[in-house]
């Protein structure tokens, strides 16, 4: 059966009909979270204008393994499409200045060097947090630093900007994901700031470590702008919501051809 069929039926035995393709499932988790509103009145942001974004990247062999089984070929593609289509929309973002993809995986370093952004090994800083600072580390004086998930296929450089001009206000904040669990980004003003705790639960992780949380909008526009940001990808669910929320071409053209088959 074609993935996006798959994905539709997984997504409508949970989720039915209902849910309309500018909201997606982040609709229905938002109201649960306690965040900073996204309002901005003059005079507030004093922090960074530009960002160094740090993308750490597993092994593509070992990615996605919740979303297809690990012996079908589509899983690798999938997850390399939803990050060409994260650094798409950082190219596009007028806000980020440098973006450093975090692998050891050397299809995952090429679709960094196609995109016209720096890559660095992973080895010896094993593990997601290890990664992440390794990445940070490496950020020019000057530039905030924004740690970034790889699976993003929604995402848009639009909507990067419209993040970090909110990220510009707290010394350090962060964006949840879809189920109100995990992190998609967290951004801090300075290096000395940045203490990543992704993870199991990391969500109540970072609140914990003082991080703020920014993510809810009385203005429909801006909701449907953050539910692309919420939206990672981890199943089958998951990719459903983001196809109605609205994914980058790499996405898509990974789809079709997998469609075909």
């Amino acid at each position: 059966m074609p993935v996006r069929q798959k994905v539709k039926q997984r997504g409508q035995q949970k989720y039915g009909d209902p849910i309309a393709p500018t909201q997606g499932v982040a609709a229905r988790y938002m109201h649960h979270a306690t965040v900073v509103p996204v309002s901005i009145t003059g005079g507030l942001i004093s922090g960074p204008s530009r960002w160094a974004v740090v993308l750490p990247v597993k092994a593509l062999t070992g990615a996605k393994t919740r979303l297809l089984p690990a012996d079908d070929p589509v899983r690798p593609e999938l997850a390399l499409a939803f990050l060409q289509d994260v650094l798409s929309a950082l190219s596009d973002s007028e806000a980020v200045a440098q973006v450093t993809v975090v692998t050891d995986d050397a299809d995952v370093q090429q679709v960094a060097v196609e995109a016209n952004h720096l890559w660095a090994p992973e080895s010896p800083n094993r593990g997601l947090n290890e990664a992440a600072l390794f990445g940070a580390s490496l950020t020019p004086p000057g530039l905030g630093i924004a740690i970034v998930a790889g699976d993003l296929p929604c995402l848009t450089g639009e909507v990067m900007d419209f993040v970090l001009r909110y990220a510009g206000i707290y010394e350090r904040s962060f964006i949840a994901d879809t189920q109100g669990i995990g992190t998609t980004m967290l951004m801090s003003h300075t290096i000395a700031g940045c203490t990543p705790a992704f993870g199991t639960r990391s969500r109540a992780r970072h609140a914990a470590l003082g991080y703020v949380e920014i993510g809810l909008s009385e203005n429909a526009s801006q909701r449907h702008d953050l539910a692309r940001v919420h939206r990672d990808v981890d199943t089958q669910v998951d990719l459903w919501d983001a196809i109605r929320i609205g994914v980058g071409a790499a996405t898509e053209s990974a789809l079709q051809r997998n469609t075909k088959q």
